[in-house]
């Protein structure tokens, strides 16, 4: 053969390995996924028994990095489809993998955009797959699980046997791809690979709310705790001027940090009245007289779940939740002298 006909043969090889590369990207992304993260990432994985192997499942994730999508992902046993920041599938090749990948583009603002994501996911479920979405709308910028959307509760509406499972991305903060520092892309990376613990807890019993979800994140955060090791460094962003509980026997349980307003971004780090929101690796609830825990901004007794501890246990304090998650301890005259509020509470 001539020289033009191995260069024709080699351009037709070259087209028709992206051609196949981008109809079946989809069948192997997850490999390629675990692949583009194995120098500095290594996936631990936790409760995979959860996870229904068919039918239609939602996945709700918290939001620390701007890989939360590509981590999700790789560590599912189902492929579907993400529903993620639209900036991010604007990113040159990664763009083009995430889009590929089943990554679904949310805009920051309008309505008929938005709606056309809700869609999107809906008929994705409807399809009986997976999809995944973090109910926070927005990558944290203080390390801590903040308030949620109730996009969550729209999607599902009028499907209450889809399973709702949570799954909490444990140690990306600090991360190179992360906001620790006040800025992304800032921190630089440790040698070696970092482990990132995927934690999937239980499917959430009806009816699903969006507080629901937001409890049963903070308890898989826990189990993350656990793996990552019992004492999790504090939190840069935590100001201890502002109001924050310290128990005198369980410790840190909560903290408050400044509020973020940027030109997309507006995160409430604290709130007039409120000790703040659960800290990384602690799980609050509020409970009525018989042990059942009630819906926000209903009264009763705090209770909190630490790693390293299987049961939950009584603070001595009465508190209420307000639906954003932020915790408000309620006034209790003491039985005894002694038992005053101890003063570690601000």
């Amino acid at each position: 053969m001539s020289t033009r006909d191995w260069l024709w043969i080699a351009v037709a090889t070259v087209a028709l390995s992206q051609l196949a590369f981008i109809l079946f990207l989809p069948w192997f992304v997850q490999s390629l996924l675990r692949l583009l993260l194995f120098p500095r990432y290594r996936l631990r994985i936790q409760g995979l028994e959860y996870v229904p192997r068919t039918g239609p499942i939602l996945f709700a994730a918290n939001h620390v990095s701007w890989i939360d999508g590509f981590i999700l992902a790789a560590s599912c046993p189902r492929r579907g489809r993400v529903l993620v920041n639209a900036d991010f599938l604007r990113l040159p090749f990664l763009g083009f993998i995430a889009r590929r990948a089943g990554l679904i583009a949310v805009p920051f603002g309008g309505g008929r955009t938005v709606r056309a994501a809700i869609r999107a996911a809906q008929k994705t479920l409807d399809d009986g797959n997976a999809i995944g979405l973090f109910p926070e709308a927005q990558i944290t910028r203080n390390g801590l699980l903040g308030p949620f959307y109730r996009g969550l509760e729209v999607i599902l509406k009028g499907r209450a046997q889809v399973p709702v499972v949570p799954v909490y991305l444990d140690n990306l903060w600090g991360s190179f791809f992360s906001y620790s520092g006040g800025r992304f892309f800032q921190s630089r990376p440790k040698k070696g690979r970092r482990t990132i613990n995927v934690v999937f807890g239980a499917p959430i019993p009806p009816p699903i709310t969006k507080f629901a979800v937001r409890q049963a994140l903070l308890i898989a955060g826990v189990r993350a705790a656990e793996l990552r090791g019992l004492h999790l460094p504090p939190l840069e962003t935590v100001d201890p001027a502002l109001p924050h509980l310290n128990h005198p026997e369980l410790g840190p349980l909560t903290g408050s940090t400044p509020d973020v307003h940027l030109a997309d971004v507006h995160q409430i780090g604290h709130k007039p009245g409120s000790v703040g929101l659960p800290l990384p690796g602690v799980a609050l609830r509020i409970v009525d007289a018989a042990g059942v825990a009630v819906p926000p901004e209903s009264d009763g007794r705090l209770q909190a779940l630490l790693a390293g501890r299987q049961e939950w246990h009584d603070t001595g304090l009465q508190a209420s939740f307000d639906d954003d998650g932020f915790v408000y301890l309620r006034a209790q005259a003491p039985t005894e002298p002694d038992q005053a509020e101890p003063r570690s509470i601000r």
